[in-house]
């Protein structure tokens, strides 16, 4: 389906191979690997479509002859794995990022100085396969890490790097719970910062257990920064990915575990990929796709078609390709290399249609980090996740492009990180700063229009109850009352309320939130409170309120929409799309038509990104059409679509199909130049120049 051009002159600098659109293969090296030839390993990666091999230096296993006495080398190793291997890949025009593992190391270093690794409260260290878990606080990561860091990119000329399981663990590879750690380094450190002792248990009924999370996100941050700064004193050209926290480049890890519940979240490769580009801030982002279906099923691979439609969310929503495998390309099981390779050609020979872009959406979801932090200190704890997919599923579905807004980014960049977006969405977003709620009823007082659910804003950055809304802005007096048990409860919808012709009722359940409308707020909807059901004789309305689905008020020039209830955790939970209906029409009707639509039946999902440099617009359409809750095949052609792109030429082309695309006219009424588009499998990308 990928259609093969000759190969791309795609650039071979390998210092600057993380400030472009790279294709990386992670190889995460077992002890035996540093046995293999390089030489070979170097020409696999180049000739299955990469330009960036991840390779072992150490941490755990020294995959180098290292001269620091505690790092222990790779009992396999015959020579200089490490230094053959940038040889070899330098030698294919491939760049080299160099994988450290600080989070463990063998009992060597245990033994010289246990106070260095982790220590739950019966004073027991987490041990795995003869390897401790290091305490973020010990002299383990603090200092002899930095030994490392110092010994080997003082020697090798490596082009990146990556830190894995950088931070705390309180879990071990066969996910049993160890406890938090209670050694002497952590003891002191929380004392010094916090004036107390740590918690004895990791749930708010601890008094100390909402500043042992803040503890732990800011010594973690910490270390990474004191890392990131080493890095740049031993080696400044050598790139440092990450996540939170100082880095050159996003990156993340797209997985699944086969304990989580169900339903499967397929859409985890673009929320990464969102997230990314809200916190990189224009930084370079990937999102590794691990080849494995679970971390102790390492060796069993997962299709072909899931690689495919993890990629094509990744490539729509600005983030580039990443491969991971456990070991070499020689795999047991390669049945995803094939669609995976030809990806990657396919990438190589248009990288340039991936250089520079940025979004073009004009929509955002509100992605919190304080409310993942205290959700457990509300009142809505069981439904946060739930809402934020909800929300995320509701946008993806009805085919609107939307980014991610990122709290920390608006606590440190106020109303800049809202300014591109005609609406936000904020589900359930309990927790917010004061900093953050100035600057967004200040972006809503200019023009934006703002949607919130439930208890959005009734908590501060920690999650401490508020007397009232945080954002003034939203359209209710004090804070609502939280009514719980709504079962068999539904809203009214008068008519041309909802654009849902035939539909009187919205189905509720779970909580209510009653409030008190501000002066001038207008209301959607009525609420029926929960009606009997059952009998069957007695199933009929008998009562109503004049409660309100929504509330919508000016702040401004804008508007804020407040829902009472979790329509946002019903979707994820219900997938019923007059509720999905209910969330985007309560911003469509406020806001200017999309910037991009597409009409035809299929699952669908739309994006769209402009080149800053030639101006071209880049229109993904990622066909899920493959799967199945958990199971990934390959996705059914999608026929008669019809794309319709505001301010596009007349003429594109289907980047996948290798087809051009021409306009069927002039722009509508509502500027939409429309195309007929090829058929669509896996995913399809079209880019067209300005009109």
């Amino acid at each position: 389906m990928l259609h093969e051009h000759e190969q791309g002159s795609a650039s071979t600098d390998t210092k600057t191979w993380w400030q472009r659109p790279y294709r990386m293969i992670q190889t995460n090296l077992r002890q035996p690997d540093a046995l293999v030839d390089q030489k070979m390993l170097a020409r696999q990666v180049k000739d299955f479509g990469a330009d960036v091999l991840l390779y072992n230096i150490g941490g755990i296993f020294a995959f180098y002859p290292t001269r620091l006495e505690l790092h222990a080398v790779n009992p396999y190793m015959k020579g200089d794995a490490l230094g053959d291997a940038i040889e070899a890949a330098h030698s294919e025009g491939l760049a080299l990022v160099g994988r450290f593992d600080m989070s463990k190391a063998t009992r060597i270093a245990y033994e010289a100085h246990p106070d260095w690794f982790v220590h739950n409260a019966r004073g027991e260290s987490l041990e795995y396969n003869g390897t401790y878990q290091a305490c973020v606080n010990g002299g383990w990561y603090q200092d002899y890490a930095l030994q490392i860091i110092s010994e080997s990119l003082g020697k090798y000329d490596v082009d990146g790097v990556f830190f894995n399981m950088f931070g705390y663990t309180n879990f071990n590879y066969s996910g049993e719970y160890f406890g938090t750690c209670a050694c002497a380094n952590c003891q002191r450190r929380f004392h010094d910062m916090y004036g107390k002792a740590l918690p004895l248990k990791e749930d708010f009924s601890d008094p100390s257990y909402a500043d042992y999370l803040e503890f732990k996100d800011r010594t973690a941050l910490e270390l990474r920064s004191k890392v990131y700064k080493h890095i740049k004193q031993v080696a400044p050209k050598v790139a440092m990915t990450g996540y939170r926290g100082d880095s050159d480049l996003i990156r993340m890890e797209t997985q699944r575990a086969l304990e989580r519940p169900q339903p499967e979240w397929a859409y985890q490769a673009g929320e990464q990929a969102r997230w990314g580009r809200a916190y990189g801030r224009g930084k370079t982002m990937s999102s590794t796709s691990a080849n494995f279906i679970d971390y102790a099923w390492r060796f069993t691979s997962e299709t072909g078609a899931y690689q495919l439609a993890r990629a094509a969310q990744q490539l729509a929503n600005g983030a580039t390709l990443d491969f991971y495998l456990l070991g070499v390309m020689d795999q047991d099981d390669r049945k995803a290399f094939p669609d995976t390779s030809r990806l990657f050609k396919w990438h190589r020979d248009n990288e340039q249609s991936y250089k520079g872009l940025s979004s073009g959406a004009k929509i955002a979801l509100y992605s919190s980090h304080k409310s993942g932090m205290y959700r457990g200190r509300t009142a809505s704890r069981t439904t946060a996740a739930d809402a934020f997919r909800g929300a995320y599923r509701a946008l993806v579905e009805a085919r609107l492009p939307f980014d991610f807004v990122s709290d920390e980014i608006v606590d440190e960049d106020g109303i800049k990180a809202l300014e591109a977006y005609e609406a936000i969405v904020m589900p359930n977003i309990t927790c917010l700063s004061d900093a953050e709620a100035k600057a967004i009823d200040t972006w809503v007082s200019k023009g934006g229009v703002l949607l919130v659910t439930g208890e959005t804003g009734f908590y501060d950055a920690r999650g401490n109850r508020r007397e009232r809304v945080a954002l003034a802005s939203v359209p209710v007096e004090g804070l609502p009352m939280q009514r719980k048990n709504m079962k068999g409860s539904y809203f009214r919808i008068a008519d041309g309320e909802l654009p849902l012709p035939g539909v009187g009722l919205l189905m509720l359940d779970e909580d209510y939130y009653v409030a008190t409308p501000a002066s001038g707020a207008e209301t959607v909807l009525t609420l029926l409170p929960p009606q009997r059901f059952g009998p069957p004789e007695l199933c009929f309305p008998d009562f109503e309120s004049t409660l309100p689905g929504a509330l919508v008020g000016a702040h401004g020039k804008g508007k804020a929409i407040y829902a009472p209830w979790h329509a946002d955790a019903l979707y994820y939970r219900d997938s019923l799309p007059d509720t999905r209906v209910f969330l985007t029409d309560l911003i469509l009707r406020h806001i200017a038509p999309a910037p991009v639509k597409v009409k035809g039946r299929g699952s669908i999902e739309l994006t769209i990104q402009r080149q800053q440099a030639s101006g071209n617009i880049l229109v993904h359409l990622v066909n899920f059409g493959g799967q199945r809750n958990n199971l990934y095949e390959d996705a059914p052609a999608l026929h008669g679509l019809r794309l319709g792109v505001r301010g596009a030429g007349a003429n594109g082309r289907a980047l996948v199909s290798g087809q051009s695309v021409a306009a069927e006219g002039p722009a509508d009424s509502e500027g939409y130049v429309w195309f007929d588009l090829p058929p669509v499998e896996a995913f399809e990308a079209v880019e067209f120049a300005p009109a």
